[in-house]
């Protein structure tokens, strides 16, 4: 709550210009090089300065690539379906690009570069796990609309900024860019990019903004001094439970049979570790032979006891604190009774006629398929 002038202030800038703290997602890079126009002046064969400014991507073309802009994921395990790329130019609201609900948007892990560009086709072939950090999605009239609307949208060196709502339109990052920081002073033939490692302290009013005119990096890491991802590519391991549907608790299984443990899990679990208790939990005993993967069942060996306090425990292998225990105890009975030929533990009318077919099957002693 804003209860004096000084927080009422704080509280404004905060609604009006986004977080500033502790961001999802910052903007690291974008090119305001004119259409006309190659990276730091000059031709196609050398520069201002006499030697040949370019994109890592692009070389050095005209346009360095045309109308694009990258972000940075900073939370692991984003989830950026339905976000809102608002785009303003000269201080004016200029566009919106909106985020499909398309999977490749549903779990980004912290340390993916997500490049927006007009001219270039999609690539999704995102892979971290195989070292693919990089995102890039095509945005413009002809698209395809299926990462990102279609629509055209400009990146020039008037005052262009970028502002990063969610799902629910909260206001995520920005706008940052040009009048914002720096001031000024991004020309038509460079680009503003971030000149620091991108992490959660980045504000859009960082003074680690900056232009740049002697390289950009397209969908890589930015080569002011090379940009450290090390620290967000260290990722955290995704949420995950366990849940045992089976035994759950009041069921009655005869010792030495085989029964079916199942469960479910959300998240990524690859291998789970099944246990037994007869004591309510004191003590437990993983089942034998133990159960290699995660396929949702198991076929459990029945152990040779007489129990009514008996438990199943299903947990992740590498993560003993993603657990699940049965909701209530169940018994485990052995049956030992002269007469049970049908092997139920009940000896009635059934054990009668099961030993009267076999006898009536092999009445004479002496045929050797009596034995």
């Amino acid at each position: 709550m804003c209860l004096n002038k000084k927080f009422l202030v704080v509280c404004l800038v905060l609604i009006c210009f986004g977080t500033v703290l502790g961001a999802d997602v910052i903007l690291n890079e974008y090119n305001a090089v004119g259409n006309t126009d190659f990276l730091n002046g000059g031709t196609a064969a050398v520069d201002n300065d006499g030697g040949r400014a370019s994109d890592i991507y692009f070389g050095r073309i005209q346009a360095n690539g045309g109308d694009w802009f990258e972000l940075v994921v900073i939370t692991d395990h984003l989830d950026m379906r339905g976000w809102r790329l608002d785009i303003y130019e000269d201080g004016a609201f200029n566009e919106t690009l909106d985020l499909t609900n398309h999977p490749i948007w549903s779990d980004l892990r912290s340390g993916t570069i997500i490049t927006v560009s007009e001219d270039l086709p999609s690539d999704i072939s995102y892979n971290p796990a195989a070292g693919d950090w990089w995102i890039n999605v095509q945005a413009n009239n002809d698209a395809s609309g299926l990462y990102i609307e279609a629509s055209n949208f400009a990146v020039s060196n008037i005052d262009w900024q970028l502002r990063i709502r969610n799902a629910a339109t909260q206001v995520i990052f920005g706008p940052a860019g040009e009048g914002i920081s720096p001031a000024s002073g991004i020309s038509n033939t460079e680009i503003f990019r971030l000149e620091a490692d991108p992490s959660a302290s980045i504000t859009p009013n960082s003074t680690d903004y900056d232009d740049g005119k002697d390289f950009s990096t397209f969908g890589t890491p930015n080569r002011w001094g090379v940009q450290d991802f090390s620290q967000l590519r260290t990722v955290a391991p995704a949420s995950a439970s366990v849940t045992l549907l089976t035994p759950d608790g009041a069921e009655v299984i005869m010792a030495g049979t085989t029964y079916k443990i199942t469960w479910q899990n959300q998240g990524t679990i690859d291998n789970i570790l099944i246990e037994f208790s007869v004591d309510s939990g004191k003590t437990w005993s993983e089942v034998y032979p133990p159960n290699a993967g995660n396929t949702g069942e198991y076929d459990w060996l029945v152990p040779t006891v007489d129990s009514q306090s008996c438990l199943v425990r299903v947990s992740s292998t590498f993560n003993p604190a993603v657990y699940d225990i049965s909701n209530g105890t169940f018994s485990i009975y052995q049956c030992i009774l002269l007469g049970d030929v049908t092997g139920d533990c009940i000896v009635n009318l059934y054990d009668l006629a099961a030993m009267a077919l076999d006898w009536l099957g092999c009445a004479n002693p002496y045929d050797p398929a009596c034995d």
